[in-house]
């Protein structure tokens, strides 16, 4: 007894404030709205906190909580972390405005990489250290690409080409038309879509290989990848088993129907395949962990994180902080759950009238146009803050900012350097995606530009 009193006494002595606060995040990104920590619209708990293990602040977030003066915590925040940015909290070196608008943690001190200081003079008669170097470039190409070792006859060509870039340039074509570049792309598709359960198109929970074709259809030829969030059409391997990807508009026999049941204007990608909507709405009225699975998965924001945060005040100030409906009666009105559901319910009400699993009817992944209008009775909602109506309007949204390009980026770049960039990288990786965005999302294109850069090319 006298034990579980002290461990009473202890856990209420303990301090508080080590709890993150979903506002904390977007307050940091207001205050350094140039970091690369904020390119999600706000920044990572582990900013202030530790990586792991029970809630505790880091040295950085040490600091910030030492130079609070207690005042209103949306005035107190930024004044706090302005007050210690000339500090170097993690002791590496380097102060912590330095780090912060480097994209590096100001409270870990190896998160500011070796790998970006100065080459050194090393005598390498296979490559060109420190300098882009086309045969090292066509190595990665022909490894990453095509899954092999590049051939003797293939150096030896390169080094006699006039212009090795070009002939860089042309072997990444072949590679990305080869068999092993559609493997890798059916890898990332599954790291996405994350199947579960047998792939038969008279599965109840749905044949998850429509979401695998429509994301490898997506992500190769000439197309846009935005077709993972708009796509209206369907996309089969024809002849099966041959590779073939094929795009039709509408189901060809029943089982297909039964597989791919909605309407061609009720289909938006990813989000709406049987599969998607059985797995992810399932028997709940409000489609949350659909909106999380398709901001995580496809837009590169975890809001379990606070990641990608724009809080719609429903109840209009009726709390200190801002708050959704509670349309389904969760109590999700209370700070500790506002917190991420100020965001995530506005954004889901757009996809309330998608059914998920219908176990005594034939309604599973169907769109049903009175589906929970008792709780929310129109398709009205909000994205990044500002209204939408309907679930085209969503997916526009999601589409016009800079979360997808930056999405498809990073699947790119990790299957490639198998880690995110360094921070001496950010300029070049920002360029990737700022160019994946303007030419018309197009992963070829993209991955040629990705191939050229010094992180990829420099021994």
């Amino acid at each position: 007894m006298r034990v579980l009193l002290a461990l009473l006494l202890l856990l209420a002595a303990a301090p508080s404030a080590a709890h993150a606060r979903a506002a904390a995040a977007e307050l940091f990104c207001a205050t350094y709205p140039d970091s690369p920590l904020c390119a999600a619209g706000s920044t990572a708990c582990t900013t202030c906190h530790v990586l792991a293990g029970p809630p505790a602040h880091n040295p950085y977030g040490a600091h910030v909580f030492e130079a609070r003066t207690g005042g209103p915590f949306a005035e107190d925040l930024p004044l706090a972390l302005e007050a210690i940015q000339t500090l170097d909290s993690d002791g590496d070196g380097v102060d912590n405005l330095a780090e912060i608008l480097a994209g590096s943690l100001p409270g870990f001190e190896a998160s500011i990489e070796p790998e970006c200081g100065t080459q050194g003079n090393l005598d390498n008669p296979w490559y060109r250290v420190g300098t882009y170097d086309p045969a090292f470039a066509f190595k990665r190409v022909t490894l990453d690409f095509c899954g092999r070792s590049p051939r003797y006859e293939e150096l030896q060509e390169l080094a006699a080409h006039p212009d090795p870039m070009a002939r860089l340039s042309e072997q990444l074509d072949l590679c990305l038309a080869s068999p092993y570049w559609a493997e890798v792309l059916r890898e990332l598709a599954i790291g996405v879509v994350r199947p579960i359960g047998p792939a038969t198109d008279i599965n109840l929970l749905g044949n998850w290989e429509w979401d695998i074709r429509l994301f490898i259809y997506a992500m190769s030829g000439d197309r846009d990848a935005g077709d993972l969030l708009q796509a209206d059409y369907l996309v089969v391997e024809e002849p099966a088993g041959s590779g073939r990807l094929v795009a039709i508009e509408d189901p060809r026999s029943p089982v297909e129907e039964f597989a791919q049941p909605l309407a061609r204007e009720d289909r938006f990608g990813l989000i709406t395949t049987r599969f998607t909507l059985a797995m992810n709405v399932m028997f709940a009225p409000m489609p949350r962990t659909l909106v999380a699975h398709v901001y995580r998965e496809l837009l590169g924001l975890d809001l379990a994180r606070s990641e990608g945060l724009y809080p719609v005040d429903e109840l209009e100030g009726l709390y200190e902080w801002p708050s959704p409906l509670d349309v389904d009666d969760k109590a999700v009105w209370q700070e500790g759950c506002a917190g991420c559901h100020a965001t995530l319910d506005p954004a889901s009400y757009p996809w309330i009238r998608y059914n998920g699993i219908d176990l005594e009817g034939d309604t599973t992944g169907s769109y049903l146009p009175d589906r929970a209008v008792d709780i929310v009775p129109t398709e009205q909602g909000y994205l990044w803050g500002q209204p939408v109506d309907g679930p085209a309007e969503w997916v526009e949204a999601a589409l016009s900012t800079d979360a997808f390009p930056k999405r498809i980026t990073q699947l790119l770049w990790e299957y490639l350097f198998r880690r995110p960039p360094y921070s001496c990288e950010q300029d070049e990786y920002d360029a990737l995606w700022q160019a994946f965005a303007e030419d018309g999302r197009n992963v070829e294109r993209m991955l040629h530009l990705v191939v050229a850069t010094d992180a990829y090319g420099v021994p």
